[in-house]
């Protein structure tokens, strides 16, 4: 394995304290100190590579900033947390019975505890778990979201990550959602660049699922040119719980966001729904890791990526069944479209199992517009460049239809159209 070690900026960086309780902070240290970061030698990474981060001389934001995303999304009534550059700018007072937020530095330690948990053992020799040990060693801020059983939240939670404010901010949030018993709840992720200045926030999200509770998680990556991203997201789902991920990923430098679901009880479900649209020189990629430890559970998985110029995407997916997991069906799909000889895309589906009685499949397509569908918009009359609109944009949409909430597909649409006549040859008749 490749062990590319922690830029001379990074090390000096790393603080005595964080919010995690301190023998979490100070193995966390250590074993980042040991581990460095992931290279491309390591498989989990061997397509994303982290240049940019090491030579970025980041620094930690001091003191808060004021930004405003691009504008607000349609939710009416949204419950809205602004971070600046990681930096949590407030926490609203007008919260619906059974809702609860407090920021991570203002929770107790058990909270603390559960929020950096899973946290890697000390001394694991993991690569791939290194980014989460160094949100656990740097962390300071973040925000704790309980919903108390049998509570139904109607009011969307907005995280608003506004990254860039500061020239060269790093931040390594740490979110922690609960659901009691049969909550219900959805938290959507709008992350924006405030202006062209380079950023990497390093953030970990842990969501904790109770019985017959239902969480609904929608991830927006706007805008950003020169924005760095590595996000970690957790999900534990008890018995006959459901997680519901929409991950639209439409900005950013370098986007690598990971996505680890574990179903331990039985009758639950999860949803991994996930468009990515990288273009000009951006790498977006999606690790996704499903494991089923429970009989009678299901999951469904389907991702599409639209690459364009000299973009890249990336997409893994890892399905496990453990032993003894019986009568489980999980399903795969990444469905890939290249519209430049300079694009790529690399994807590589998993299913490991160890049980006899399953219904799992998964599977990979990577190609161009089809050339049949085409021919068929021009015999109707639809110019070339017009014809190639509408297939992309209903490449596209398939997955945006799937969001359950009509304003904001409305919304996701007009962007991504908007997106999609900024091509070449989008006004050109060739």
């Amino acid at each position: 394995m490749s062990r590319q070690g922690l830029p001379e900026w990074l090390s000096t960086a790393l603080p005595d304290h964080a919010a995690a309780p301190q023998n979490l902070a100070q193995a966390a240290r250590q074993q980042v100190e040991t581990i460095g970061l992931p290279g491309l030698r390591d498989e989990e990474w061997r397509w994303t590579n982290l240049r940019p981060i090491h030579r970025g001389n980041f620094k930690t934001a001091q003191g808060a900033s004021e930004a405003q995303p691009s504008e607000a999304l349609p939710l009416e009534n949204a419950i809205r947390l602004r971070f600046v550059d990681g930096a949590l700018q407030s926490i609203p007072d007008d919260l619906p019975d059974g809702l609860t937020l407090v920021s991570l530095a203002d929770a107790d330690k058990a909270t603390r505890t559960a929020a950096f948990s899973p946290t890697p053992t000390p001394n694991t020799d993991d690569p791939n778990d290194a980014l989460v040990t160094l949100n656990t060693a740097m962390a300071h801020e973040g925000v704790v979201i309980d919903v108390a059983a049998n509570s139904v939240i109607e009011r969307p939670i907005v995280i608003e990550w506004l990254d860039g404010a500061t020239d060269g901010a790093m931040s390594h949030p740490r979110v922690l959602i609960r659901l009691g018993q049969s909550a219900q709840a959805s938290v959507i992720e709008q992350i924006e660049s405030v202006g062209d200045q380079p950023s990497w926030r390093n953030s970990v999200m842990v969501s904790k699922i109770a019985a017959n509770a239902a969480l609904t998680h929608i991830a927006l990556g706007l805008t950003g040119q020169a924005r760095l991203t590595t996000e970690r997201c957790f999900a534990s789902l008890e018995r006959d719980a459901r997680y519901h991920s929409y991950n639209i990923q439409l900005g950013g430098q370098v986007t690598r966001r990971e996505y680890d679901i574990q179903i331990d009880g039985t009758g639950a479900h999860s949803d991994l729904i996930g468009l990515m649209m990288p273009r000009g020189k951006q790498l977006m990629d999606t690790h996704t890791r499903i494991v089923h430890a429970a009989a009678d559970t299901t999951s469904n998985e389907h991702y599409r990526t639209i690459a364009d110029e000299s973009g890249r995407g990336v997409f893994k997916g890892r399905i496990l069944v453990e032993r003894d997991s019986q009568r489980i069906q999980a399903f795969q799909a990444s469905n890939n479209l290249l519209l430049s000889d300079t694009a790529e895309i690399d994807a590589k589906p998993e299913l490991e199992i160890y049980a006899d009685d399953v219904q799992c499949s998964h599977g990979a397509t990577i190609g161009r517009l089809d050339e049949e569908a085409l021919f068929y918009l021009r015999t109707r009359g639809v110019a070339a460049a017009e014809a190639r609109g509408l297939l992309i944009a209903g490449f596209a949409q398939e997955v945006i239809d799937e969001i359950p909430n009509e304003a904001l597909r409305g919304w996701l649409t007009e962007r991504v159209q908007a997106r999609l006549a900024q091509r070449p040859d989008a006004t050109t008749g060739a």
